[in-house]
């Protein structure tokens, strides 16, 4: 009797155990969701939690698992939450935002693809229209976007359509995924494919709105992530609090053995 208490007692401290690990890792989440809020674009890690088996414990050290005691032990689940954030107006010309879907291409210091919806666009030495970081923004066919030297003010309209001086000289590119959770991984910087051989299609012109002279604020909300940081905390106490009974009842449990033999 005594050796099956003490096997759910212990059972009971690696569930606590798990839950404890996995609280740690939603308030890195949640912290970093919160620091990057002030991102154009940014899109925010959602998370959530399940209970599985994770596993078996026996009632005796001496059967091997035989007559086992089934353990639950929660798993966190995250994913990227890709829900558009609100526009906003600033009336900068070398600011732009996605309305529906799409994320603008960017091509990296590597040459690789970073997808994106941070519209923030300067232009550089050479004419080419970059992020702030240098990445080049790509046009509908993949390739830089080359303006005018010496050129006026760019205009651009709801299909992407680059116009200076009265010459359209581009069109921004909009790129799609059939399934953007699957087919996409976060990095510093955006979005890249997870897997070699994942290729956007060109999105259609009625997939998407390009609005100039606005920005996609983050889809953080800073209350809703202030309160799942309260409910971490609790839950991280309440796990504590857990594990400290349990101890107790070891500790009570060795002194009772050890005065009956």
């Amino acid at each position: 009797m005594g050796n099956a208490r003490n096997s759910r007692v212990n059972l009971s401290l690696f569930e606590n155990a798990s839950a404890l690990r996995g609280l740690e890792q939603y308030q890195n989440i949640i912290a970093n969701n919160i620091a990057a809020s002030h991102v154009a674009g940014f899109k925010k890690v959602a998370v959530s939690f399940e209970a599985v088996e994770g596993g078996e414990i026996a009632r005796s050290t001496h059967d091997r698992l035989r007559n086992e005691m089934p353990g639950s032990f929660p798993v966190m689940k995250n994913q990227v939450d890709y829900h558009e954030g609100e526009m906003k107006e600033t009336n900068n010309p070398m600011d732009m935002a996605l309305r529906g879907d799409g994320f603008f291409s960017l091509m990296n210091n590597n040459g690789d693809a970073v997808y994106t919806r941070d519209g923030q666009f300067y232009i550089d030495a050479d004419g080419v229209m970059v992020n702030s970081m240098g990445h080049q923004f790509a046009d509908a066919g993949g390739n830089v976007i080359q303006t005018l030297p010496g050129g006026g003010d760019l205009t651009i309209d709801k299909e992407g359509l680059i116009f200076q001086d009265g010459q359209n000289i581009a069109q921004v590119g909009v790129f799609v995924f059939q399934d953007p959770l699957m087919n996409l991984q976060k990095v510093g910087g955006g979005f890249i494919a997870k897997e070699d051989g994942v290729e956007p299609e060109l999105a259609e012109v009625d997939q998407f709105t390009l609005m100039q002279g606005y920005l996609e604020s983050s889809n953080v909300s800073a209350i809703q992530e202030m309160i799942g940081l309260i409910e971490v905390s609790r839950a991280h106490e309440a796990n504590q609090k857990m594990i400290q009974a349990f101890d107790q009842n070891i500790g009570k449990a060795i002194g009772t053995l050890g005065q009956t033999q």
